[in-house]
């Protein structure tokens, strides 16, 4: 017994080819979009956003902020010379030793900016 042909079956014509298009016309009636267009309450305000502005740098990076501790041991490089030690924090450090404080310090200041700016940007403060 033999099968069937396993070629594409053709399609119906189509009844209406702009069916499910946009039309042209456009009805009288402006319907809000969103919820902040017909409610005040729900209006972000300026200081949300700048929350939200830091959550998200500091939480995805910018690119000025990958590149500056490869930037800031360079500095270090050439500030140290032959020695390779400078004064950070009341004594003398490798190179290596005041990056990864700095970079230690820096995440530091970034947990406490997560956790106070950050509950603030994920909208748990918004009033209701």
């Amino acid at each position: 017994m033999a099968a069937n042909d396993p070629g594409i079956p053709p399609l119906p014509l189509a009844e209406d080819p702009v069916k499910g298009g946009v039309s042209g016309t456009r009805t009288t009636e402006e319907r809000p979009i969103a919820p902040d267009q017909f409610d005040p309450r729900y209006e972000t305000t300026r200081c949300e956003i700048w929350a939200y502005y830091a959550y998200y740098v500091g939480n995805n990076g910018l690119t000025l902020f990958n590149f500056a501790l490869t930037a800031f041991q360079n500095l270090l490089s050439q500030a140290a010379g032959d020695v390779g030690e400078l004064r950070f924090a009341g004594t003398d450090r490798t190179i290596n030793s005041i990056v990864l404080l700095a970079n230690g310090i820096s995440f530091a200041i970034q947990v406490v900016l997560f956790l106070v700016v950050g509950s603030y940007a994920g909208g748990s403060a918004r009033r209701v």
